[in-house]
C-alpha cells in the first residue's frame, strides 16, 4: 500500500511540475513577443478569471457535472444489462447488435440538431447526447469481459445448484467489471466530449455554453478559463471513476501489482 501511495505521489508531482513548466513557458513566449491579449492570452490572465469569475464559471461547471453525470449513468444502466443480454442471447447479437453498432457511427453533431427538433433547447438533448456517446463504449467492453467466463466453469456451479443469479453475482459480474471500468473510462471521455458538443447546439447553460458566449464577445481569457474548468471537470471525474474502481474491483489492482 506505501509503495503504491509513492508511486501515485510521485506521479501526481511530475504531472504538477510538467504543467507549471509549460505553463512557465507559454507566459514566456507571449510576454516576449507581446502576442496582444485578445489573440492568446498569458495563463496569468485566464488563470486569474478563474478567481475573479468565480461564481459563473462554478455554476456553468456545475451544470455540466450533472448532465454528464445524468447522462453516463444512463449510458451504463443500459448498456451493462443490453451486453449481458447481447452476449446471451445469439439472436439478440445478430439483430440488434449491427442496429446499436450503426446509431454509434452517426456523427453526434447531426443527432444533435434532430434532438432539439425533437426535444426542444434544453438539459434533455445534452442529456441524450452523453448517453449516446458514453454508451457504446461501455457496451462493447461489457460483452469482452462476460464473454470472458470459461463456460466450464457454469457447469460447475450448476451441478452445486447454483442458480442463474448466484451465477450472475458470483461469476459473471466480477469477471466482467475489469472490462466494465475499462469502458466506462472511455465513456467518461467521451461524455465530457458530447456534452460539451450538445452545450455548443442547444443549451442556454454549461461550460459548453461559457465557451460559445466568450467566443463570441471576443473574451479569450474568459474563454481559456472555462477551458480549464473544463479540464478540472474532467479530472474529477475520472479520479472518482478510479476511486470506485479500487472500492469495487480491489482484485485487478492486485493483477496490476
Amino acid at each position: 500500500m506505501a509503495g503504491r501511495s509513492g508511486r501515485a505521489a510521485v506521479s501526481a508531482l511530475q504531472t504538477a511540475v510538467a504543467v507549471v513548466f509549460a505553463l512557465g513557458i507559454w507566459e514566456a513566449l507571449v510576454r516576449v513577443y507581446g502576442v496582444p491579449i485578445w489573440l492568446l492570452p498569458k495563463p496569468t490572465d485566464f488563470l486569474a478569471r478563474l478567481y475573479t469569475d468565480a461564481a459563473l464559471i462554478a455554476y456553468h461547471a456545475a451544470t455540466t457535472s450533472w448532465t454528464i453525470l445524468l447522462g453516463f449513468l444512463l449510458g451504463v444502466l443500459v448498456a451493462v444489462p443490453l451486453a449481458l443480454a447481447i452476449v446471451s442471447f445469439g439472436a439478440l447479437e445478430r439483430g440488434l447488435y449491427p442496429v446499436v453498432v450503426f446509431l454509434n457511427i452517426m456523427p453526434k453533431t447531426v443527432v444533435g440538431p434532430i434532438f432539439v427538433v425533437w426535444f426542444g433547447i434544453g438539459p434533455l438533448v445534452s442529456v441524450f447526447l452523453v448517453f449516446l456517446m458514453c454508451f457504446f463504449p461501455v457496451m462493447v467492453d461489457a460483452m469482452s469481459g462476460f464473454r470472458a467466463v470459461d463456460r466450464r466453469l457454469f457447469f460447475i456451479t450448476r451441478s452445486m445448484g447454483a442458480t442463474p443469479w448466484q451465477e450472475f453475482r458470483y461469476l459473471r459480474l466480477p469477471a466482467a467489471m475489469g472490462p466494465i471500468y475499462a469502458g466506462m473510462k472511455i465513456g467518461i471521455v467521451k461524455a465530457i466530449e458530447g456534452v460539451i458538443i450538445a452545450e455548443f447546439i442547444a443549451s442556454e447553460a454549461g461550460l459548453g455554453y461559457l465557451i460559445m458566449r466568450a467566443s463570441g464577445f471576443m473574451d479569450l481569457t474568459l474563454l481559456f478559463a472555462a477551458l480549464v474548468a473544463t479540464a478540472l471537470v474532467a479530472l474529477l471525474f475520472n479520479a472518482v471513476l478510479t476511486a470506485s474502481e479500487r472500492l469495487l474491483v480491489p482484485w485487478a489492482r492486485h493483477l496490476q501489482d
